[in-house]
């Protein structure tokens, strides 16, 4: 396994089983993150289709010879985006920034602590002078939880709080200056359970979460529309089987949401709320041999299973975000024969269709999604320019 896939699916062990059987079917599969197209991909004699209807690939960074990826992204307006994930280096990971200026990706100089392994996760934008991106590093043994604060200037590290005997972060949300929340798992005792921190505009917190599976309980995408409302959901075991987890945050604590589990196993990987009414959060489901894709509704008052579409036998949404209630990008990977493709769904306020994307390589993906408007949203991921060689792949898409 390559060391994309390997970072990402020691980021994803909070859903070991699910996650698993997605490596077994495409290795980088598990990535959550992703950008653009890198100077190697032309050297390597992979053709990039920049006149594709409705997509094109952006130009992205690439300080690794031989692996990038990137995790995540948001955008607060058309110049402003900030993507993340990490990049290998002499078999050291590091984490990997880069900023949208309106016209170029750029690399923004991150922080390391760690001198082995440093990933982000996931990444939110208060405002152009304030963003948090979190992850994770490794101190010896122990994985350790990894916030890095933006002001405007440049990146720092920011005290998070470390509850378990390991933890790491995996997304974050922040709709005001003084309040984000990110979440992720920790491990007490050898068991898996969630693990939510709060900004307060000055410091990090451990928020009590819930924790309704006897093991294996963890959070991999958040979503908060106020300081009053978050959803944030992930995977739980029950019964020796994987099962949605959704949480919500009413302004004072944490309580389990009901939400539907259509396969033998189940797992939600992000979600995305317009508005305290309207949410929407995907994921996979494994049925029989194959695995689809998953998706749920909140109408506010409950969560519905919403059909969504699968081109092929496996398919998997690992990232969403919804604008407006009725305009949502959803993305991930499907794949065809040997080749892996990425995968995006639109939601047009009354069902999921899917889309056509760039593929530049025969082994491409999407981890995560960030619409600024009704209009342009930005998909990122990975491709294979090579022989284990992974650049980042972010695309611009109406």
């Amino acid at each position: 396994m390559s060391s994309v896939a390997r970072s990402l699916t020691q980021r994803r062990s909070t859903s070991s089983r699910l996650i698993t059987a997605v490596c077994s079917i495409a290795m980088a599969a598990t990535l959550v993150g992703g950008v653009v197209q890198s100077p190697l991909a032309g050297a390597s004699g992979v053709a990039h289709n920049p006149n594709h209807v409705g997509f094109r690939v952006d130009a992205s960074t690439n300080p690794s010879a031989t692996a990038n990826a990137l995790s995540g992204v948001t955008c607060l307006n058309a110049n402003f985006c900030i993507a993340v994930g990490f990049y290998v280096i002499r078999s050291t990971d590091k984490t990997l920034i880069e900023k949208w200026n309106g016209l170029h990706w750029i690399t923004s100089v991150s922080t390391n602590p760690s001198s082995t392994i440093d990933y982000l996760a996931g990444i939110a934008c208060a405002k152009v002078t304030l963003c948090f991106a979190v992850g994770s590093e490794q101190v010896g043994p122990t994985q350790l939880t990894l916030i890095e604060k933006w002001d405007g200037t440049a990146w720092t590290t920011s005290t998070s709080t470390n509850p378990g005997d390991s933890a790491s972060l995996t997304s974050v949300s922040c709709p005001k200056a003084n309040f984000c929340m990110a979440v992720g798992s920790q491990h007490v005792n050898g068991v898996s359970r969630t693990l939510i921190e709060k900004w307060n505009g000055a410091s990090w917190t451990t928020s009590p979460s819930t924790n309704v599976g006897a093991k294996g309980d963890g959070l991999l995408g958040v979503s908060c529309t106020a300081s009053n409302f978050c959803m944030s959901v992930g995977t739980r075991t029950a019964g020796g089987f994987q099962r949605t987890l959704i949480e919500r945050w009413n302004g004072v604590r944490w309580t389990t949401a009901t939400s539907a589990n259509p396969g033998v196993e189940n797992l939600l990987s992000s979600v995305s709320c317009a508005t305290a009414q309207f949410c929407e959060t995907v994921g996979n489901q494994v049925r029989g041999a194959g695995t689809t894709t998953l998706v749920e509704q909140w109408t506010g008052t409950a969560w519905k299973t919403a059909a969504s579409a699968n081109p092929n036998f496996h398919s998997f949404l690992w990232g969403v975000s919804c604008p407006r209630t009725r305009v949502c990008e959803a993305v991930g990977i499907t794949q065809s024969g040997a080749s892996n493709r990425t995968l995006v769904e639109k939601w047009n306020g009354a069902r999921w269709t899917t889309t056509g994307s760039v593929n530049p390589s025969s082994k491409d993906g999407f981890n995560g999604v960030a619409c600024s408007s009704l209009t342009l949203c930005k998909p990122v991921g990975y491709e294979e320019v090579g022989s284990g060689v992974y650049d980042s792949l972010i695309e611009r898409g109406s």
